[in-house]
């Protein structure tokens, strides 16, 4: 049997994964999460034209929910567009008859592929360099989103589990050690290691809605680099209102995130990685802000339409 394989017949045959199936159930049985209102754009931009095909495969779990967010504010119509650029995706906004090419850089690296940036009238870069691109000036930061459109979905559920369970764990860290493998296993160490702290999670893959329901009832969630400086477990985490500590981020989202407001920064080295989960774990009235702040930064600046509302609004006055 193939490791593939054989990881799937552990989780199906899992109970734990089966019970979150009849949570999963009763949760599509009562519906999604509302939808934010929508504010008001440029009047102008009143078709986005979507590729009917991607470069690559690894560019739906990234499209799809901005093309959601746009849908949502536009009209959407699907349009073939060619897509020679690898991590790039290539779609229009018609604005008053004039089409205008626009770039969505979702590569996990922080470079920019010049020749494309050179042809677009707007370049979204999700892995932004904090001192962003001065010889490309068109070259934006595009924030950041999760393939999970069970978070996207179900996103008020998971925060109201913070208030109605018992703490799955003090620190929560599940992490993959495909990428940024040594930082990873480090910090799962010193955490699994401490006896100050109750620590859940490990390398170990689950069901991806019991991955969300640990992560979104625990105390303290870490976040680590994955690939590029941004991982999916961020916007999870915001979404989710968890307190989150982990390493300052090498890319920038278009509102940066405040030390000891929305996040918490430690060392680098992960020197004070623990000490800092602890005191947080252990401190609810100086968590709870933390929470309340995360939650609305997503609210505000990471939600699908709110990304999609930025985008139109910038590609109209541009």
């Amino acid at each position: 049997m193939s490791p593939k394989l054989a990881q799937r017949f552990r989780l199906a045959t899992d109970p734990t994964s089966w019970r979150a199936s009849l949570t999963d159930a009763r949760w599509r049985r009562d519906g999604s999460c509302a939808q934010p209102s929508t504010r008001a754009t440029t009047a102008q931009c009143t078709t986005v034209y979507w590729p009917t095909r991607y470069q690559h495969p690894n560019a739906a779990p990234f499209g799809r929910p901005i093309r959601d967010g746009l849908g949502a504010i536009a009209k959407l119509v699907a349009m073939e567009i060619d897509q020679p650029y690898e991590g790039i995706i290539i779609f229009a906004v018609d604005i008053d008859g004039d089409l205008k090419r626009v770039a969505i850089d979702y590569f996990d690296f922080t470079f920019v592929h010049k020749r494309c940036a050179s042809e677009v009238d707007t370049y979204f870069k999700l892995q932004y360099l904090p001192q962003g691109y001065p010889d490309s000036p068109n070259v934006l930061a595009g924030g950041y989103v999760t393939s999970s459109s069970f978070l996207y979905t179900y996103w008020c559920r998971l925060r109201a589990l913070r208030d109605k369970r018992s703490p799955s764990a003090d620190v929560f860290a599940r992490f993959g050690l495909r990428y940024s493998t040594e930082i990873r296993r480090a910090a799962i160490n010193l955490l699994d290691s401490d006896p100050r702290i109750a620590y859940g999670g490990g390398t170990r893959p689950t069901r991806h809605s019991v991955y969300l329901r640990e992560m979104a009832t625990a105390k303290v969630c870490v976040d680590m680099p994955g690939q590029g400086p941004f991982c999916y477990r961020l916007v999870e985490c915001l979404a989710m209102g968890c307190c989150i500590v982990g390493p300052r981020h090498k890319a920038s989202l278009p509102v940066s995130l405040s030390n000891g407001v929305e996040i918490i920064y430690c060392a680098d080295d992960l020197s004070d990685l623990v000490d800092l989960c602890a005191s947080y774990a252990q401190d609810e009235a100086r968590r709870k802000p933390v929470e309340v702040a995360a939650a609305k930064y997503f609210d505000d600046h990471l939600h699908p339409i709110r990304i999609a509302e930025r985008y139109l609004t910038i590609i109209c006055d541009r």
